[in-house]
């Protein structure tokens, strides 16, 4: 039991889902989904290219400014969602994810939409 968080690919044509990223407890990135799109247990967002620019720089402004953290993505209380630390797991996800979402900035929209989910 926990806070489950996937990004995925659906392919326009085949509808085939592909797993992109996953992140297991990473509260504050739940937080910043609640925040800004009202996401529920199990919702889903549709990621275009302009969320994840945003998403990214925020992530990129934490990991060369790690003081802003408990600013710009503060950790979110939630059953089983973890540490509320900004310890080296914390960074270390944002690290994952920052990574994650400047790749998905060069995924092909015209084959592919993205989705952010949640499940805990």
């Amino acid at each position: 039991m926990g806070l489950d968080m996937y990004i995925y690919l659906e392919d326009r044509v085949t509808e085939e889902v592909i797993e992109y990223s996953y992140y297991r407890k990473f509260n504050a990135l739940q937080g910043y989904f609640v925040k800004h799109f009202e996401i529920e247990n199990c919702g889903k967002v549709k990621l275009t290219y302009d969320i994840i620019n945003e998403i990214y720089l925020v992530l990129n402004e934490i990991r060369h400014h790690p003081e802003k953290a408990h600013l710009l993505m503060p950790a979110f209380p939630g059953p089983f969602f973890g540490s509320y630390k900004y310890d080296q797991i914390y960074h270390g996800y944002i690290h994952q994810a920052a990574c994650d979402f400047y790749h998905a900035k060069f995924l092909d929209y015209s084959k592919y939409e993205l989705y952010f989910t949640s499940d805990w």
